[in-house]
């Protein structure tokens, strides 16, 4: 009875590795060129969309390993200074949910949630709460490889994409 249970031990490593993978790849950018406009859809690989952003600065990006519906994935960049003996407090943060829609090759993927844009300090005071709704995010792995604009906050300059990768194992 030992030899089947060290047996099945030894065999759970690879069995949690079998099926897929989903990645959610979410990402922060802030226009730098007064003339730069974010497109609502960027195609192409990776380096296409980071191409595709000139005109603009990453603040941000999260890369989740296996993501699962229901997720809560969170991201935070932030600056705290002080400003002649104020607080000053520059940065985003997100909280958003990841649900799975279907099973398989048929499934879509919705993303949605509260972004919170703080620039507080140095003349200014800014503090915008977006409420994004879920929206669909493309699948890299059913034929459409690029990413989707979640939301823009024009009075900041910032805009919020997102896609999911899919690794099978």
């Amino acid at each position: 009875m030992f030899k089947i249970i060290l047996c099945c031990l030894m065999l759970m490593p690879s069995l949690s590795w079998a099926g897929e993978t989903r990645n959610v790849n979410f990402a922060a950018f802030q226009a730098v060129d007064k003339d730069f406009e974010f497109e609502p859809v960027v195609p192409g690989t990776f380096s296409d969309f980071i191409s595709g952003m000139k005109g603009s600065k990453i603040l941000a990006m999260v890369h989740t390993a296996d993501a699962i519906s229901g997720d809560v994935i969170t991201m935070q960049t932030s600056v705290l200074r002080d400003e002649e003996g104020s607080l000053g407090d520059f940065g985003v943060d997100c909280q958003l949910n990841f649900k799975v829609d279907g099973e398989g090759d048929e499934a879509g993927y919705l993303l949605g949630g509260v972004c919170r844009i703080i620039q507080v300090g140095g003349g200014k005071n800014l503090r915008t709460v977006m409420v994004i709704p879920h929206a669909n995010i493309p699948d890299t792995s059913q034929g459409f490889e690029g990413w989707i604009m979640l939301d823009e906050d024009e009075g900041s300059g910032i805009a919020f994409y997102a896609n999911v990768s899919v690794e099978k194992h």
